[in-house]
Order: C-alpha cells, then structure tokens, then sequence
C-alpha cells in the first residue's frame, strides 16, 4: 500500500558542515522575524497583507543589498520556505486555528530549516546531498521502501545531534484482516486496560528520572552564563530529557503496533487531555503517560493498515455503567477499584467494566445504533469528573 510518512534519519555533518547549518538554521529565523516585523508594521499603517508573492519579490530585493548579501551563502529554496512558513503561520490565524504567530529566539532550541527541491536520497549507501553541503553519512531504519521523496527537514536536537526527517511516499506491506475487535480503557497507573483484561503498566519515566533531571538541572543553573561549563552542563541536562522522550516514543510504538496487529477495530474515548493537564495534581502524570501520542499513533496506524478506530463520546459513563445489564451507579470515586452491581450483583474490576463499556459503545456507535447522551447526564458526568479530579487520597491518585 502507497502511504504518505516521514521518515526520521540521523546524519552526520562534518565540523566544517556545521558551521554552514547554523547559518541555515539562524537565517530562516531572520527572515521569519523580519517578515513578521514588515507584516506587522502594514497592519499598523492599514495596509494590506503582504502575499507569499510580494514577500518573494521582497527577499529578492534583500539579496541585492550590500548589507544582507550574506542571504546568498543559503540554499535559495530554504530561505522562501521560510517566508512560506510565516504565510502559512498567519493563514492558520485568519482562519481561527492558531494564535498570532510570535517571533522566533535565538535561545529557542528548536532548529530547523526545509529543503523542499534538488536533493538526493541514496538508501543504499545511506547518504544525503542537500544543496550547498557535501553528501552527509545517515543511519537510520524503517519498514517499506521509498518510491518518492518530497521533501527533507535538517534539524538540531538540545543536545546537538542533527537529524533529517524525509516526508514522501513509501510503500509498506498491509497487515491481514483479524476480525477482532477490542475495547481499550485509558488510565495512569495501568497505561491501557483492554476488554479482555490484558493490562499495559504504565512505565512512568520521567519519575524514574526525576531525580537525575534535578540533580543535573541544579548543576546547570549554578553554573557561569555563557561558560563553557554551563554549555557542557546544558547538553548533559538535554541528552537526559531526550532519553526520557526516546523511551516513552519507543513503548508507545510497541504497544499501538501490538494493538493494530491483533484488532481489526479499536473502540478507545475521547478524553480532554487539557483539561486534565490544567489540574496541578495531576499534570504531571498525565504528561507523562502521553495519551495524546498514543490515540496519535492508532489513528494514522490505523490508517496505513485498514483498521478501524471508533472514539466514543467522553461523556459516557464507562466507569459507572455495568457492562452485563447496564445499570447505572450515581458515583464512583476514583478510589473504588472494584465494585458489585446493585442490580445483576456482578462483581467488576473497574477499569476492565470500563473497557468493555467502550468496546460495547463502540460497535454500538459503528452500527448505527449508538446512543447520545443527553444534556442532563452530559451536566451529571462533568460535575463527577469535576469532583473525582479532586484528590482526595493519594491512593485514589496513583491508583487511576
């Protein structure tokens, strides 16, 4: 099957390379400063907006001048890109789904720039030729192969290793039709409970490096500014974060992979991931749990696959309604882990009940049967999700 993905490869620049990518790097940041600076004084005087093709013609006059000559020493393609960026930026705000676009700091340690033509990608030796450069050594694996390439992202890590991420078409092997369909429950001391009662821990690995990032972000802050010290104490601090990020992407990829080989449909809930994040008590632990890049990764896996994802309302009471005669209880805190149904007397395990509320949901809600809960349960669900957010033990914390 043909898809559209990116692939991310490390490469490997020479010192005499490096030198040449920041000045890419800081470049594209120029112009996107500068060109926010010219949008926003015409907005002040009641201009008009400046078109991609106007600021175009505006960068050209820029390389004419003695004073911004040096815009010649970059990739061409890149520096438009950059002004694509900034139009792209202020499209997104017109149409309500962005915030103004913000000037861009030198101390941001996001680095980036595009090469959106006149590369070339060699897999079999594993090379990379953008222009102005010499070919860069890359390493880097993944499954189907590239039948085209349309565009690369050279980018810097915090702590100093550059990497290309190359979007194009690949073709990848289909994974068979299972026939099996699973119900999965999101929570932070189990990461996933699915309908049939198999349970994913949650690893937790920003607190089991808590103390780490503390002890070497202590060390970095007492450092001098702008020694080398607190350089070499920034990159320290930097490779620990992303060994932190590399393991949880890693974990989150074995699991949503297990689920898209063994299901052919995946029922999971909408949760309000920021509004949980907005709970001080609870913001750590649901960042570090990432349920946004999990949901993420099913959906376009699922996508490349012809599996089927069915996201059910996050309004619905999957912990409180009975999966076998669907009663359902006025509370349940979050301390009450197990509990026995006053109508059929079925003992639940609370997080399996609710997996399997989903599942039952979901194939609902794929049939065309599902049911839509009213503004009143609606208003009844939101005030218990107000109340259960409250943390009213520390076992009833760690145990959600």
């Amino acid at each position: 099957m043909l898809v559209q993905k990116s692939v991310k490869v490390r490469i490997y620049p020479r010192e005499s390379d490096k030198e040449l990518l920041a000045k890419h790097f800081g470049t594209r940041r120029w112009l996107y400063n500068h060109f926010l600076s010219l949008q926003n004084e015409r907005y002040h005087k009641g201009e008009k907006h400046l078109s991609y093709i106007s600021a175009a013609a505006v960068l050209k006059e820029l390389k004419g001048n003695e004073e911004t000559k040096w815009l010649k020493e970059i990739n061409s393609q890149s520096n438009q890109w950059a002004i694509k960026d900034l139009c792209t930026a202020f499209d997104r705000f017109f149409r309500k789904k962005s915030k103004f676009p913000r000037y861009k700091s030198r101390k941001d340690n996001r680095h980036s720039f595009k090469v959106p033509q006149h590369f070339d990608v060699n897999w079999d030796e594993m090379t990379l030729k953008i222009p102005k450069f010499r070919p860069f050594k890359m390493r880097g694996q993944f499954k189907g192969e590239c039948v085209k390439v349309n565009s690369i992202t050279i980018s810097k890590t915090p702590s100093g290793k550059y990497f290309a991420s190359i979007q194009g078409e690949f073709e990848i092997e289909q994974k068979v039709s299972t026939g099996e369909c699973v119900g999965v429950d999101l929570g932070i001391k189990d990461l996933i409970i699915d309908s049939n009662g198999r349970t994913h821990p949650n690893q937790r690995f920003l607190r089991r490096a808590l103390k780490n990032l503390k002890f070497l972000q202590r060390r970095h802050s007492k450092t001098k500014k702008d020694s080398a010290g607190r350089e070499r104490a920034r990159i320290k601090l930097a490779i620990a974060h992303e060994k932190v990020v590399n393991q949880r992407t890693n974990y989150l990829h074995q699991i949503t992979s297990q689920l898209i080989d063994e299901n052919q449909v995946i029922c999971v809930e909408d949760l309000n991931v920021k509004g949980m994040v907005k709970n001080h008590c609870l913001a750590q632990a649901v960042s570090d749990v990432s349920w946004g890049t999990l949901i993420a990764q099913l959906k376009y896996k699922a996508q490349w696959h012809d599996r089927e994802i069915q996201v059910i309302d996050r309004w619905y009471p999957s912990s409180k309604t009975c999966s076998v005669c669907s009663h359902q209880v006025d509370k349940m805190p979050l301390n009450i882990r197990e509990w026995d149904c006053p109508s059929c007397g079925t003992h639940h395990d609370r997080d399996i009940n609710a997996a399997m509320n989903i599942l039952i949901q979901g194939l609902n809600q794929r049939s065309g049967c599902g049911t839509q809960s009213d503004s009143k349960q609606k208003q009844v669900e939101a005030s218990s999700i107000e109340e259960s957010m409250k943390p009213e033990t520390e076992q009833a914390l760690a145990s959600r």
